[in-house]
């Protein structure tokens, strides 16, 4: 038994990729030279690629210099900027005890480099700078967090920092460390950020982390303008007024785009304990990683043809396939009905490959697709045996659009990691758990907890997610839960909103009318700005 089969890995990285170098659009590269210019002459920029602003810092410094590792772009600098002294090197290798406080100023775009995509030694260095400083690096910590500690600290005290940053340094965990020792190194820290992404093909939203060394704590603001045409003259930047200060140990600066009321209906929900949190009620687990899912995913016919469906499981494998606050037998069945992709291909390790002649040609398939030469397949006993298929008793969105969704699983199905899996730990009704989640509170913490992407999405992964508070439940009658239901099928957000914070949030935990008001303002205003920063500008 043979088949036609195609199994495609994900696509490989982009060398400019791996080395994190994208250009700088050239409104950014001339407002980040007006903004560290006039800090003296003593200009560096890191990491300056082509040069785009190493040549406009060269224009009025007597020294500025640029530090490039790629030889191709450096050479390029040089042919475009003569006035500038740019040296191939690794910055990290450069970047020694001398050179801090030396410069007047520091610019550059940070390289957007992911942890697994960056080699030794650089890391290494990278990372010994960090602990200087009394920072722990961890396998989450990408290469533009060392940079910017980098860029402080090679700033005289006074001097200015002007740094294109991934948006992730306002809100991801593992940036917290860095946004305490900004706090505490700069006496003057202002955030801009665009409504509209503003790299070209690149869904990665950037801020732009302008800075003044001094003693802290600093005072920051957060301006957000359109697009890069709406920057603001940096004289203007100064003029504005100061956001009140967060408690940068531990607060994202995400709730810098908060009214101060919303910001204290949000400290005291979570700070008086007002609300359980969902780890008081369920365990959140990622989904199952198959290593491909092109193999290991497939639709009720696909595995009737191949001769695998005593193989086969149900599954969701995407968001779209869950709808309301429970995913029941009749869903499923719309699922098959519709020949979706709701089959996972579930092999026990006990299971003889010898004794199963349509199976065994499927794998055989997968081999001849280099199916098990991908990493997760490859560390494997038996490549084509997915581990830790297991059956939540609901689901809970990893990606969300417009707020966040917990599911109640009543098919017996389980998942791929696009979607989380919950494990109820105390007994809790999962459809009752599905519907109390639909509520103000837990919507607001989700976009102050979770990861916000260029492309408007919100990302939770599990810890962040076992944080939301979550009213009580139980609480909820049956009939409510079940209303919940239907108003979520029927596109009526609101009013299961309105339903669940009625009983729940006012009537049982007795929160104020008013304060519930304010938690579903954060929510809006948060989720509208992220959906809103997802579209380019026409």
């Amino acid at each position: 038994m043979s088949f036609m089969v195609a199994f495609p890995s994900k696509v490989a990285p982009s060398s400019a990729k791996l080395r994190g170098g994208y250009y700088t659009p050239a409104p950014i590269a001339d407002f980040l030279a007006r903004w560290v210019g006039p800090a003296g002459d003593r200009l560096l920029e890191p990491s300056c690629g082509d040069g785009s602003i190493l040549g406009r810092l060269s224009a009025s410094a007597s020294a500025a210099f640029g530090i490039e590792l790629d030889e191709q772009e450096a050479a390029k600098a040089r042919r475009n900027h003569p006035a500038a002294e740019i040296v191939t090197a690794d910055f990290f290798e450069w970047f020694t005890h001398d050179q801090r406080g030396a410069w007047d100023g520091v610019a550059g775009n940070t390289p957007f480099i992911r942890f697994q995509h960056w080699t030794e030694p650089t890391r290494g260095l990278a990372f010994d700078v960090m602990r200087s400083v009394g920072m722990r690096p961890t396998k989450l910590t990408n290469a533009w967090v060392p940079f910017i500690v980098s860029g402080a600290l090679a700033l005289r005290d006074g001097g200015r920092l002007g740094l294109v940053v991934p948006a992730d340094a306002m809100q991801v965990t593992y940036a917290a460390e860095l946004r305490a020792f900004l706090v505490d190194e700069f006496a003057e820290l202002t955030v801009v950020t665009f409504k509209r992404l503003v790299f070209d093909g690149i869904l990665q939203e950037v801020i732009l982390l302008l800075g003044i060394r001094g003693q802290g704590p600093a005072r920051i603001k957060v301006v957000e303008v359109e697009d890069t045409a709406a920057l603001p003259t940096p004289e203007t930047l100064r003029s504005l007024l100061h956001a009140p200060a967060l408690r940068h140990e531990h607060e994202k600066w995400t709730k810098y785009f908060l009214d101060p009321s919303e910001i204290a209906a949000l400290r005291r929900v979570r700070e008086d304990k007002l609300l359980p949190r969902l780890s008081e009620i369920a365990e959140v687990d990622v989904g199952i990683v198959t290593g491909r899912n092109q193999f290991f995913v497939m639709r009720p016919s696909t595995g009737a043809a191949r001769g695998v469906e005593q193989h086969l499981r149900p599954l969701v494998s995407r968001s779209a396939q869950l709808r309301g606050v429970q995913f029941g037998r009749l869903d499923m069945a719309e699922l098959e009905r519709a020949d979706a992709l709701c089959r996972l291909l579930s092999i026990e390790n006990s299971l003889e490959l010898d004794h199963e002649d349509a199976l065994r040609a499927y794998v055989r398939a997968g081999e001849a697709e280099a199916v098990h030469e991908g990493y997760k397949c490859s560390i494997r006993k038996q490549w084509w045996v997915v581990p830790s298929v297991w059956t939540p008793d609901a689901f809970l969105l990893r990606q969300i659009h417009d707020h966040p969704r917990i599911i109640a699983n009543l098919a017996g199905a389980t998942s791929t990691d696009t979607i989380h899996r919950v494990r109820i730990v105390n007994g809790t009704s999962p459809i009752k758990l599905a519907a109390a989640s639909v509520n103000s509170a837990t919507f607001a913490f989700s976009e102050v907890m979770g990861r916000s992407y260029g492309g408007g999405v919100l990302e939770l992964e599990p810890t962040e997610a076992e944080g939301l508070p979550l009213p009580n439940p139980e609480a909820l009658s049956d009939r409510d839960a079940l209303d919940v239901d239907e108003l979520l099928r029927a596109g009526r957000l609101t009013d299961a909103l309105d339903r669940v914070d009625r009983a729940l949030l006012i009537q049982h935990h007795g929160l104020e009318e008013a304060l519930v008001g304010e938690l579903r303002a954060a929510w809006e205003r948060l989720r509208d700005r992220r959906l809103t920063r997802g579209r380019k500008a026409p």
